[in-house]
């Protein structure tokens, strides 16, 4: 196919986005008004997540669920060295993965 090229696409109209129906862009807003810490666990969460539903262990909507519990369960803090955004990355890893794991779908 040929590139797109917007400027012969025609109209584009655009509509307040329905976080509702997409809560992972509801999650990410969250992140990006918190700052500091969140987008960090926001993104380790979502990998865990999105693995766990390719391997086929966890439903499509569950995914939202993991994000959301694991940011909850964060305490934001300032990410002054790399040291802290791996400790950061690490946690959150690994509460999401105790939170996927107890919703594993039964095979």
């Amino acid at each position: 196919m040929p590139p797109l090229d917007l400027a012969r696409a025609g109209r584009l109209d655009f509509d307040v986005p329905d976080t509702e129906a997409f809560p992972c862009l509801r999650l990410a807003y969250r992140a990006l008004e918190a700052e500091r810490s969140l987008p960090v666990v926001l993104n380790a969460a979502n990998e865990i997540a999105v693995a766990r539903f390719l391997d086929g262990r966890i439903g499509f909507t569950s995914i939202a669920h993991v994000i959301e519990r694991t940011m909850t369960a964060h305490t934001a803090v300032e990410l002054h060295t790399l040291a802290i955004v791996r400790a950061v990355d690490e946690w959150a890893r690994n509460h999401a993965a105790g939170v996927a794991g107890g919703l594993e779908l039964k095979v």
